[in-house]
């Protein structure tokens, strides 16, 4: 186990954010922020309690980081230290550690509430904190039929994963009769559990307690893990998989696709996924006005939504806690319980288990109990990152198992206007355009307002020296975020790391995606200047900015000239590492042991280029339906 100082934490957290004299003019919630360091808010105790917590090989990145700053790190002037911070992010082997670290800290600084669910950053910044207390458990009682671990646990099928895959798959699985039970690996936790904010909700409903980082530090990805999965918490963006997608598809062996856009249109019924429910946020207006002064065409999301409510999804990324997000805790998970479904949450499957070529059930822990779950059929929809996983900590799945990872890599910029933008504020992705889906062959980039967390922002804003970040963070207000998502060509891979936790290798060394990412940047900055903004940045490291008359030409060369060293890559989106064609065959069915099917993300082929919510759910729904006929004809 590594050990880490805590003088040494202290002074990083310090470093980052230190102690800063208001100057005349100050007001004094503004005085409140510079002069409140990391240490003052405790943020190097919850840093010192977080990283035994983290991977070993982040524990290992940030090792390397605090060893190459040396012993008199802690003792040096402020100067120094930060001298040697700014060391620490440009130099290749202490860049992984020291993002990973200095985005931990960034964002826990500024989202960390007290007793009372403020923060003292907030009245600065312009941020409101949580618009309402969570709600009764008489409001919204858990519906979902639970067992534990004592009550029988045998099935038909398990399913092994609750989200956008798990889900249906359940509901499609029961609703023919099968007795189903889906193991869930995250907790149950509805509307009551949910505080609206990112500090307290984030490590509870995300893989790996938030972000999840490659092995290089090259891109930080983000993966549902809770009941619901990501559809738990994620955006809402309903976007039906391009034809020339399902073309792929199809070439790579996948049946059934003939019948898929009837699964499209009965998953959109479901979660009522419709424009009606969208209303445009300020981010999103801002976007829209850089649309139309560009002359690029853009449509209205449909969002599943109950209604077109906007008061409260400011924290839609942390779970809706007025049940209007249409998930599939509240859509088929509930119609799978509805038909005698099972739920056992806080269950961690270890391994898929077989016998002479067939599945027998699966090996878990539940509350530090082993349990084994005999059942001939086994659903593998734990996503991307862990589904892949899981066939190699059981020894399936062949070679292929945990290659071709694509993750949709997304690029976030920032402009600065005069108006008050308060982007963290009502709903999130609500338009879209598709001008630049193949700029590279059939590969492009998806551009779409940024949601604007406030802990997301904060935290990956470039770093110079304390001062300045946290002067950055004044005028939080009135930025307004922009992303594009790109359809990657290259791939990575996922391995087993030695916690039983997915390890990811992912590096920009594409060509297709480095000319895909130069173009995205060179466009998201003319929708924001085209929008009006007065200032431009990014969240790459080297920082390039444009200010109102500086050249914004020369700005686009040097976006035009990106090289993958100068990117940090984010990521929501991610599949292909258990691919149609390789891991398994055109009905979903593993390749190499009968009864294993894997209804999720990772059985995509390629990349689905879009917000992939409806895909992974239409493709859960045709899957299973060819595991319904497998069950009535088992020579098949």
């Amino acid at each position: 186990m590594i050990t880490f100082a805590s003088a040494t934490i202290r002074a990083v957290c310090d470093t980052l954010l230190p102690r800063v004299s208001a100057a005349a003019g100050d007001s004094p919630e503004t005085a409140t922020l510079l002069g409140l360091s990391a240490s003052d808010a405790g943020i190097d105790q919850i840093v010192a309690a977080v990283l035994p917590a983290l991977a070993p090989h982040v524990q290992a990145a940030v090792a390397a980081t605090f060893a190459a700053l040396g012993p008199d790190f802690a003792g040096a002037g402020p100067d120094e230290r930060t001298t040697a911070w700014r060391a620490a992010l440009t130099a290749p082997e202490t860049y992984p550690g020291a993002i990973i670290l200095q985005s931990t800290v960034l964002a826990m600084f500024y989202t960390v509430p007290d007793a009372e669910a403020t923060n003292p950053t907030w009245p600065a910044i312009g941020f409101p904190g949580p618009l309402l207390p969570p709600p009764s458990e008489s409001e919204f009682p858990k519906t979902l039929r639970t067992v534990g671990v004592g009550d029988d646990l045998t099935a038909d099928a398990v399913v092994i994963g609750s989200g956008a895959g798990g889900g249906v798959a359940a509901a499609r699985l029961s609703a023919a009769g099968l007795r189903v039970l889906v193991l869930e690996k995250g907790s149950y936790r509805n509307e009551p559990d949910l505080p609206q904010l990112e500090a307290l909700s984030f490590p509870n409903l995300y893989l790996g307690g938030g972000f999840l980082w490659s092995t290089t530090a090259s891109v930080g990805l983000l993966a549902g893990s809770t009941v619901g999965g990501g559809t738990t918490v994620n955006s809402m963006a309903c976007l039906p998989t391009p034809g020339y997608v399902l073309d792929e598809w199809r070439a790579r062996g996948m049946a059934g696709l003939d019948e898929f856009g009837d699964h499209l249109g009965d998953v959109l019924r479901r979660i009522n996924a419709t424009p009606a429910n969208t209303v445009h946020n300020r981010v999103n207006q801002v976007l829209i006005r850089g649309f139309e002064v560009a002359g690029l065409a853009w449509q209205t999301l449909a969002r599943n939504a109950r209604d077109d409510d906007a008061r409260y999804c400011g924290e839609c990324n942390a779970g809706c806690l007025t049940g209007c997000k249409q998930s599939t805790m509240k859509t088929f998970l509930q119609d799978a319980s509805d038909s005698g479904a099972r739920l056992l949450p806080d269950c961690d499957v270890r391994e898929i288990l077989s016998a002479d070529g067939r599945a027998t059930g699966v090996r878990a822990t539940v509350g530090g109990a082993d349990v084994v779950i005999r059942a001939p059929i086994v659903v593998l929809a734990a996503g991307a990152l862990a589904s892949p996983a899981l066939l190699l900590a059981s020894g399936l799945g062949g070679p292929a198992a945990g290659r071709n990872l694509h993750v949709h890599p997304s690029y976030f910029m920032s402009g600065v206007f005069e108006e008050d933008v308060n982007g963290w504020a009502g709903q999130i992705l609500t338009s879209v355009s598709h001008e630049f889906d193949r700029v590279a062959g059939e590969h492009g980039f998806v551009i779409e307002a940024a949601p604007m967390g406030l802990g997301f922002w904060t935290a990956l804003t470039p770093w110079h020296d304390g001062a300045s970040h946290k002067r950055e963070q004044l005028r939080l207000r009135h930025v307004s975020g922009v992303w594009g998502f790109a359809r990657d060509h290259g791939s990575g891979r996922v391995e087993l790391g030695p916690d039983g936790m997915p390890l990811i290798h992912w590096d920009l060394d594409d060509e297709v995606d480095l000319a895909v990412v130069r173009r995205c940047h060179v466009e998201l900055a003319k929708l924001l200047r085209a929008a009006g903004a007065s200032e431009i940045f990014t969240f790459l490291p080297g920082d390039p900015r444009w200010h109102a008359g500086e050249d914004f030409d020369a700005f686009l060369d040097v976006l035009a000239e990106l090289d993958g060293a100068d990117v940090l890559t984010l990521s929501a989106h991610q599949s292909g590492t258990c691919a149609t064609g390789t891991v398994v065959d055109g009905r979903g069915r593993l390749l190499d042991v009968r009864g294993v099917y894997v209804a999720d993300a990772s059985a995509l082929p390629t990349a689905p280029g879009v917000n992939p919510m409806v895909s992974i759910e239409a493709y859960a729904a045709k899957t299973a339906g060819h595991i319904v006929e497998d069950f009535r004809s088992p020579g098949r």
